[in-house]
């Protein structure tokens, strides 16, 4: 029996070798049956079956070589994983023919590489092998004979350059009489150098009030360690001359060596300023480096006040240039003395929610700050991370919000509007504009409150450039600085807020409107386009902020410095005693309070950048039989207890978190063991670290099934994420979650995504976890 194939309909090769050709034979092979089939043909030659299989068998080998890159710590318990992401993502993600041409490809890329580096990379000696063939003559042996002569000693080379001389050494030493010309260039640099040294010690000794001074000495008056390496520094991503990006800093006035410190230098006798920083909201100071609004000395003194409202502390300072943080003494009671105020005065508050980490985002104690007739808009904030799971994804959302905010003692009748926001890409701050125009109008402040990393400083920023911020102060007040670290801001910020007129909230429809068109055809593009790629970035919910109203006349132009041609930045002052000020309603941006519940505290910055999700959550399905175990990272565990069947596990995390399936029996010995190895990601794997990472504790939590084709709870892992559980209908399963000090356990009735497990793809043999599938439900 002959089967005849063409290469080029089941899979396009740009470069088609024979090694493609027998891999793709034993495909064909597998997906056709051929049992006795004694060659198959190709477009480029005919290959016997045994040669196929043969070839096959070399190629499993040396594929199956690639898992000796793997930590043997973590293979050695591969007996005891039933599923790991370390060792088992290649087979998840891609099949056998995917991965073996994967795995060529990145054996060319190294030959490749290899090729440019013995090319472009110079040698010092070269071996010629000059061999001759069999078939050559007698004459040419002759002549090849009399020009191989080894009296000459060889030249060392530098490929593909010519030969060079070779070296030898050149005495440097002043007392030489016969030093070549080099030296004597040499010296005198050297003699350069040393006058001009001798100078800077002279004047460094003379600041000092001193006699001449070695440098080590000099070091010595200043405190500083002479080896002291930049790596060891507190914040080795700060460099030591940071100060010079701040505008305001004249480095030529710096006569006491400063930069060698990276904290600047502290004055305790020096007075706290009334100024807040632009960015945190805490008053600046230079009297101690750990109390917020620390400033250097030499940024904070002799500058005017007008000069200090155009800076930020050294703490935004480091977290917006450097991504680095500073710890700063801050008692968690001084929060809710803050929000006290609240209480006393007529206004209204934003609640804002992280809807991927609820209700571990809504404070406890919420209620005790708001009178009972505050009215309180609730904003979801990150719907862009949620992956559409059904038609009714966003009534269902709202709903399981609601009923969170109103388990923490918020009335009812006080919730004017629900939210559902995003502040990094825009959608549905507009909405959230239009509600606070018409409900709240202008009738008081407004007051945006949360816990620790909600978005609230983002969503200041967005209501700070949008039509709820007065024309005339958009550009006059500083940003307020964002970070993933937790308790960024530590003060109250604010700007006034635009008074909504009936003239302008017409003006504001109208642009709305005419912007609608647009979206509407963004988002139709965006949809047909998740069709045909099924990447889940184009269901990412987007929007826009933008402003309608913008500064015309002659005298609000001439009073704003941004538009003056040739204006000085030090010069910007934003006075809110001025008349179109005076009178402002204001929105206040608040300190995070601590949610006991959450552990994003007990993380380091590297680890919570892998703990929260940067893009759409893709959800993962997988498999759980009873007395089996599910660890998210190292910062979750779900125990599947009792049970009469299995459970279909819904997780929803950052992508980056590695899910591990083992036996409840083995789940504390291999956790004990994975955190010494790369496979959990978070906590990192560094044994200091690891002697502060609390121990895992546990609760019981106890659901009833409704059905194979929708989740009936959440299990919610602190901030980590959480898992759906979808079981038989009426059938009860005992479950345990794990989290580090038991932080943020929490049952979830009913599931936030409850329809997403019958988004789920076909089941991966012999695994106990699900393809992709849809992901995401698209109209």
């Amino acid at each position: 029996m002959l089967r005849t194939y063409n290469i080029y309909t089941i899979l396009p090769l740009n470069n088609v070798n024979n090694i493609n050709l027998i891999t793709i034979a034993k495909y064909c092979v597998s997906k056709t049956h051929v049992v006795n089939t004694n060659c198959l043909r190709f477009s480029r030659g005919t290959y016997q079956l045994p040669q196929v299989l043969n070839y096959s068998t070399k190629c499993d080998t040396e594929i199956n070589s690639v898992h000796s890159s793997f930590d043997p710590r973590i293979v050695a318990l591969r007996e005891k994983l039933l599923y790991c992401d370390y060792l088992d993502y290649s087979k998840v993600k891609m099949g056998y023919l995917k991965r073996y041409l994967l795995k060529k490809k990145i054996e060319y890329g190294k030959k490749k590489e290899k090729t440019s580096r013995l090319i472009n990379e110079s040698v010092y000696s070269v071996i010629l092998d000059t061999r001759i063939n069999e078939n050559d003559d007698e004459k040419d042996f002759e002549h090849l004979e009399k020009h191989t002569t080894v009296d000459v000693p060889a030249k060392p080379v530098h490929m593909p350059y010519a030969s060079t001389d070779s070296y030898s050494n050149v005495n440097e030493s002043p007392n030489e009489p016969n030093t070549s010309n080099l030296a004597k260039s040499t010296i005198s640099l050297n003699d350069k150098y040393i006058s001009l040294y001798e100078k800077y010690l002279t004047a460094c000794s003379a600041a000092l009030g001193k006699e001449k001074l070695t440098f080590d000495e000099y070091l010595k008056e200043l405190d500083v360690d002479a080896s002291h390496n930049e790596k060891d520094s507190p914040s080795s991503n700060v460099p030591r001359n940071w100060m010079v990006d701040v505008e305001q800093y004249n480095d030529a006035s710096d006569q006491n060596g400063t930069w060698l410190n990276n904290y600047g230098t502290p004055n305790p006798n020096s007075d706290v300023s009334s100024v807040p920083c632009g960015g945190c909201g805490a008053l600046l100071h230079c009297k101690d480096q750990a109390l917020p609004g620390y400033m250097p000395s030499e940024l904070f003194e002799k500058k005017k006040k007008q000069d200090l409202q155009t800076m930020i502390c050294q703490r935004c300072h480091f977290l917006r240039y450097y991504n680095t943080t500073l710890e700063v003494k801050v008692s968690a009671d001084e929060y809710p003395e803050l929000l006290k105020v609240i209480k006393t005065k007529q206004c209204a508050v934003i609640l804002m929610v992280d809807l991927t980490d609820f209700p571990c985002s809504i404070w406890p104690q919420i209620s005790s700050v708001l009178h009972p007739l505050t009215p309180v808009f609730v904003v979801g904030n990150k719907i862009d991370l949620l992956p559409q799971d059904s038609p009714k994804f966003f009534i269902h959302i709202k709903n399981c919000l609601s009923k969170a905010v109103e388990s923490m003692g918020i009335n009812k009748e006080s919730i004017k509007h629900i939210a559902l926001t995003s502040t990094k890409t825009g959608y549905g701050i507009e909405e959230l504009i239009n509600k606070l125009h018409t409900i709240w109008d202008y009738k008081g402040d407004v007051y945006l409150i949360g816990c620790t990393n909600v978005g609230k400083s983002s969503m200041f920023n967005a209501l700070l450039q949008s039509d709820y911020c007065k024309v005339q102060a958009v550009d006059l007040i500083p940003r307020a600085t964002i970070s993933h670290w937790p308790g960024t801001t530590l003060n109250l910020l604010k700007f006034p807020i635009l008074n909504p007129h009936k003239w302008r909230l017409y003006l504001r429809m109208l642009r709305l409107k005419k912007e609608q068109k647009y979206k509407q055809a963004e988002q139709q593009f965006r949809i047909n386009q998740f069709k045909e790629t099924r990447n889940l970035k184009y269901v990412t919910l987007q929007g826009h902020v933008g402003r309608t109203f913008q500064l015309k006349s002659r005298s609000e132009i001439k009073n704003n410095p941004f538009l003056v041609e040739g204006y000085k930045r030090q010069k910007v002052e934003f006075d809110e005693n001025k008349k179109e000020y005076k009178y402002s309603r204001w929105c206040y941006d608040t300190p995070g309070t601590i949610h006991p519940d959450q552990v994003l505290d007990l993380l380091t910055m590297e680890e919570l950048l892998s703990v929260l999700p940067k893009r759409i959550i893709s959800p993962r399905t997988f498999v759980l039989h009873t007395n089996e175990t599910i660890f998210l990272g190292g910062l979750g565990r779900l125990d599947y207890v009792k049970g009469d069947s299995f459970i279909r596990c819904t997780i929803f995390s950052s992508n980056e978190l590695p899910i591990t399936i083992t036996r409840s029996e083995d789940a504390d010995s291999v956790y004990n063991k994975l955190l010494k190895t790369e496979a959990f990601v978070v906590p990192e794997n560094n044994p200091d670290r690891l002697k502060q990472w609390p121990a895992l504790k546990s609760k019981d939590m106890e659901i009833t099934g409704v059905g194979k084709n929708e989740s009936v709870a959440d299990v919610v892992l602190s901030s980590a994420g959480w898992i759906a559980i979808t079981a038989e209908e009426a059938e009860c399963v005992l479950l345990k979650a794990w989290s580090p000090q038991g932080r943020g356990l929490h049952l979830r009735t009913p599931a936030l995504l409850k329809k997403s497990v019958i988004l789920r793809g076909s089941r991966i043999l012999n695994t106990p976890t699900y393809k992709s599938g849809r992901q995401a439900y698209i109209n």
